[in-house]
C-alpha cells in the first residue's frame, strides 16, 4: 500500500488465525478469544466465517437502532 505525499512507508502485518493444537483446530478473534476445538482447520474456517457473520450482524442491529437519550 502507497503512503501519501511526505509519509514514509508502512508495514503491514497479518497474522494467521488458525492455530492446531494436540490435533484439534481453533480459530482467533480480534476480540481475543480463542474459539474451537475443531476437528479440521477446514471446520474452523467455516465457523469463523458464521462468527464474523454474526459479529456484523450485531454490529448492524446496534447502528440501526434509534437514539433514546435525546427528549
Amino acid at each position: 500500500m502507497e503512503g501519501r505525499s511526505g509519509e514514509t512507508g508502512r508495514t503491514w502485518f497479518r497474522s494467521d488465525r488458525f492455530l492446531c493444537m494436540n490435533g484439534d483446530w481453533f480459530f482467533m478473534t480480534r476480540e481475543g478469544s480463542q474459539e474451537g476445538p475443531y476437528d479440521s482447520q477446514l471446520q474452523a474456517e467455516r465457523d469463523l466465517c458464521i462468527y464474523i457473520r454474526h459479529r456484523n450482524d450485531d454490529f448492524m442491529r446496534e447502528a440501526n437502532q434509534p437514539d433514546n437519550s435525546q427528549p
